[in-house]
């Protein structure tokens, strides 16, 4: 009966600030001091209480971070989302076409393509000059990833209406899915050549994709600007704009970008989280853990957290840490090794170890993170197990590219510079156009005093980053 008298106080009072901030004040401590004691059911209860009166109060909102399990994933992000040019209840001129297009169209909502296929099909024989239904039946076989027909259908309905410019942008996604750039980049100039069409806005913001994924920030940055001015109600210009600027180190820009991007979208986690890593990189850290609880709040996922143990780790508060890290059901290897940082903070080395050699059973599994546990053996003089576990880490075929970055950064340390060096270009005759495999070999020149390597680095990252 107390809580709800206090929680009914809360609300009486929350309209006079004075007695309002005194009540949450006071409920605020009772969470603590129940937190404090183990009583987390009791602690909760006080935190809902001010959170339904006071959404924001931050210190309720980190409690209950810590209070609750995490949700789940983080999953596609904003970056991952594309834009289906599809135009919705258009008129061809025969109304049996349109029918099985409007028909197609509610298949393909409903996400059964293969029906959705049929009907444009039916569509197009009840009307050959129906380039709405080639449009659809493109999307339909995109999302079947039947390419080669998609990009066909696309290419029939823009040469049936050269100012119908939808196809083109569907089909310049189809290939920046496809890491076929320079064929997206040609379809993309056609839309902006036409000049004001009103896909135009559509154009320069998957052209600044485009220049995202190939690492040209600068040229992304210019092709999001036009795409906001072409159409500034357009969300998703502001977020990538806002990223090209965090990779540029631009980060006040990317701030303020960012913030535009939440008057369009308030609710959006993910933008709270680019603040978050912005304030970072700029070390208030006070500000960012504040953004980041913020993204946790409207989306209470595995990734988040980590990045909150992480600050707190930075902030010298590792069983804060890894309070937090134990809340994450069916931990990643990325968030053991957080784990095993954290106890190394406590000089915890068997508990360490075992968050260490657990990564070696995850799909996530990297190298550095047995390294990691390498280096526990070895500090502790459990010499047998550190020679063994080298030996396990040398055994490793990399895959992935931060695999040969890993391992090269292990044989720099552990062996030598040559075997270190013969990884990473390995890694770069795989991976021709990786900047982060450029940039670990400039590091490791820089590390060597090798001043013929760093020019020659550099010269081969300006290559890539042009």
């Amino acid at each position: 009966m107390k809580k709800y008298l206090i929680f009914l106080s809360l609300i009486i009072f929350f309209a006079i600030p004075a007695f309002a901030d005194d009540m949450v004040d006071d409920c605020y401590d009772m969470a603590k001091n129940y937190y404090t004691s183990g009583q987390f059911d009791k602690a909760l209860e006080y935190v809902d209480m001010i959170l339904n009166v006071n959404p924001a109060h931050f210190g309720a909102c980190y409690l209950k971070v810590v209070l609750t399990k995490a949700t789940g994933t983080l999953g596609d992000t904003i970056f991952d989302k594309s834009i289906n040019l599809r135009p919705i209840n258009v008129k061809s001129g025969i109304k049996q076409s349109d029918d099985f297009n409007n028909k197609g169209q509610e298949y393909y909502d409903f996400r059964d393509f293969e029906s959705a296929q049929k009907a444009f099909q039916a569509a197009i024989k009840a009307n050959p000059r129906n380039y709405y239904a080639y449009n659809n039946l493109g999307l339909t076989y995109w999302k079947m990833e039947k390419y080669s027909k998609a990009e066909a259908a696309f290419k029939k309905s823009y040469g049936i209406n050269k100012n119908f410019t939808a196809p083109l942008i569907n089909l310049a996604q189809a290939c920046i899915e496809q890491k076929q750039y320079a064929k997206a980049e040609k379809y993309l100039n056609t839309v902006i050549a036409q000049n004001k069409n009103k896909n135009e806005y559509c154009a320069y913001y998957l052209q600044g994709v485009l220049y995202k994924k190939t690492y040209k920030y600068q040229k992304a940055i210019k092709s999001f600007n036009s795409a906001v001015l072409a159409e500034p109600k357009f969300a998703l210009s502001y977020i990538q704009l806002a990223d090209a600027y965090y990779y540029t180190n631009d980060f006040a820009w990317s701030n303020s970008t960012l913030e535009k991007y939440l008057d369009l979208c308030p609710n959006d986690d993910y933008a709270y989280y680019m603040l978050y890593r912005n304030y970072f990189q700029l070390k208030d850290y006070n500000v960012a853990k504040n953004y980041l609880v913020r993204a946790i709040m409207l989306n209470n996922c595995a990734e988040y957290r980590v990045s909150l143990a992480e600050l707190e780790k930075l902030l010298d508060n590792p069983w804060i840490a890894i309070a937090i890290l134990k809340t994450i059901k069916e931990p990643s290897a990325a968030i053991l090794n957080e784990a095993g940082q954290c106890y190394l903070k406590i000089k915890d080395n068997k508990n360490a170890l075992t968050c260490f050699n657990a990564t070696a059973m995850r799909p996530d599994f990297r190298p550095i993170y047995l390294y990691n546990a390498a280096m526990v053996y070895k500090n502790i003089g459990d010499i047998e197990n550190y020679k063994r576990t080298m030996l396990t880490i040398k055994s490793i075929e990399p895959d992935t590219y931060q695999d040969y970055i890993d391992l090269s950064g292990i044989y720099l340390d552990s062996d030598s510079k040559e075997k270190a060096l013969e990884l990473l270009n390995q890694g770069i005759k795989k991976y021709p156009d990786n900047k982060d495999l450029y940039e670990a070999k400039l590091r490791l020149y820089k590390i060597t005093s090798d001043t013929a390597g760093i020019n020659r680095t550099k010269r081969e990252l300006d290559r890539i980053l042009k």
